[in-house]
């Protein structure tokens, strides 16, 4: 069942928003793991201006076996090693840059798209909207990243997109 519950989520949180409108999805994407039914959802934080929060512009937290009645903040050390993040503004209005502060180098886009926020992110080489990502570890002291699939969809044309990265060893 509680597979079942993943897969739920994954699909409710299948348009990222994070807006809290009636037409925005409730999530900007979510991060589910091979470990266990516990997911890391990503919400965008809006500011009294409309633009994302300057104090935490993206809220991060666990969703217990992908249910969102029970939430649980991330510790110090899951803040700031595994699935923290950094947000910074942009030159361009109304667009942040978002890296992980465990793997820096794949940069997210949030934006305002229809009045939602969205994550955009390269997908199989294409500019993709981030609904989920899944990331597949090898349990150990510290776990070892076996894999990381990405899915999405293409802005224009609401085509699924889909990337499968295994890191070098």
């Amino acid at each position: 069942m509680r597979g079942a519950a993943l897969v739920a989520l994954a699909f409710a949180c299948a348009g990222a928003g994070g807006a809290r409108g009636d037409s925005c999805p409730a999530h900007l994407f979510v991060l589910a793991r091979s470990k266990n039914a516990n997911v890391v959802v990503y919400d965008a934080v809006r500011g009294p201006r409309g633009g994302l929060a300057a104090s935490e512009p993206v809220a991060a937290y666990w969703l217990l076996d992908g249910e969102e009645s029970a939430r649980e903040q991330l510790n110090g050390v899951e803040r700031q090693k595994a699935y923290g993040v950094d947000v910074t503004a942009e030159e361009t209005e109304g667009t942040w840059t978002m890296v992980f502060r465990a793997r820096p180098g794949r940069r997210f886009t949030i934006r305002l798209r229809n009045g939602c926020f969205v994550a955009t992110v390269p997908i199989s080489g294409r500019e993709g909207i981030v609904h989920r990502l899944f990331v597949r570890t090898k349990e150990g002291l510290p776990p070892k990243v076996e894999s990381v699939e990405f899915f999405g969809e293409d802005p224009e044309s609401g085509a699924p997109l889909y990337e499968k990265l295994v890191p070098e060893k």
